[in-house]
């Protein structure tokens, strides 16, 4: 199998023709996914000088045994989280493009070529996103497309307003319901499952922050910190794929995600809410965990996991949250 290995201090040259695009993986016990991702990226990437950088957060399943000739790896020795792996496998690109694709994705034919061909004509426009589908074909537009948080839609989440009260006009517009999906339309954050971008604006913006580790709440950082740079990200419904959802989480005791789940939202409104904003959600988080304990203990919440590890679970939070995350500042 002709993989490159490549350090995750040092990239070895690989005697190619210069890409123009480079489509960077980052994955972690993903064999349930992978070669199905990689199977779609060649007719994505029709009549593309492309290169695909896959980097390993230390799997310990069979993902490297599946990985195609045409990959060039960069296996670490242990988990850097998503926005550290893309950190790194950017450092290792040749592209003026790149492409960030979750392994739990599948493309839809001509979609990459279509985003690229999407940013040569709009030289205005920084990145590009595909209009995603679930594994039954219908729209993921309430998962993939949404407007910057607010204090108040990260309330009514958190205070489950979408649940009793579904059309209400807060998560409608959070979720960009409003937005006619026919034509291409400047979005505030598509997430970043697939999305295409400049180097250019990599290396103008920075990196991505590593200290929404392992993940969730990097990609709305970096598309907020893309819009304050004057920076438009558009999505283009004409490039399509699939998106199977699960990969960063089957992996992930449940009770460990919602701590960091909530960590990093406040995290991210340290940066970007005012301080009494911020203290604002830190209260409304711990009131959405006692809201939720009855509910774990009725076995109405979470039904997958068990009453006992909900329970724990949102306790869990309600205790980091009251102790302000070992009084870490979220905006540090």
């Amino acid at each position: 199998m002709a993989i490159v290995e490549i350090s995750p201090e040092r990239a070895i040259p690989v005697a190619a023709p210069e890409p123009e695009l480079s489509i960077l993986i980052v994955t972690w016990n993903s064999q349930r996914w992978i070669e199905r991702c990689l199977r779609s990226i060649p007719a994505a990437c029709s009549g593309l000088a492309y290169e695909t950088i896959l980097y390993d957060n230390s799997s310990h399943d069979r993902t490297l045994q599946l990985l195609n000739d045409d990959v060039r790896l960069i296996a670490s020795q242990h988990n850097d989280g998503f926005a550290g792996a893309i950190n790194r496998a950017i450092g290792a690109a040749r592209g003026p493009l790149v492409f960030l694709l979750n392994p739990d994705c599948e493309l839809g034919p001509r979609s990459l070529t279509t985003l690229v061909e999407f940013l040569r004509t709009r030289p205005g426009v920084s990145a590009a996103a595909p209009l995603l589908a679930d594994e039954r074909g219908d729209s993921q537009r309430d998962f993939q497309i949404r407007r910057f948080p607010t204090l108040g839609t990260f309330v009514a989440d958190l205070l489950a307003l979408d649940k009793i009260w579904p059309s209400n006009p807060i998560t409608a517009s959070y979720r960009c319901r409003d937005l006619d999906l026919t034509q291409p339309r400047p979005v505030d954050q598509p997430a970043a499952a697939a999305l295409l971008m400049r180097r250019e604006v990599f290396d103008e913006v920075g990196p991505l922050d590593e200290q929404f580790s392992p993940a969730w709440f990097e990609d709305v950082d970096y598309c907020k910190r893309l819009a304050e740079s004057g920076k438009e990200i558009w999505i283009v419904p004409a490039a399509h794929g699939q998106h199977f959802g699960g990969a960063s989480l089957e992996h992930v005791p449940f009770g460990r995600f919602i701590e960091v789940w909530y960590r990093n939202m406040w995290r991210y409104a340290g940066k970007w809410f005012t301080p009494m904003q911020a203290e604002m959600l830190r209260w409304s988080i711990m009131l959405g965990m006692v809201l939720r304990l009855p509910a774990a203990l009725l076995g109405i919440a979470h039904r997958d996991v068990g009453r006992l590890v909900a329970f724990e679970a949102y306790m869990g939070v309600l205790k980091r949250a009251f102790e302000r995350w070992d009084d870490a500042s979220p905006s540090s």
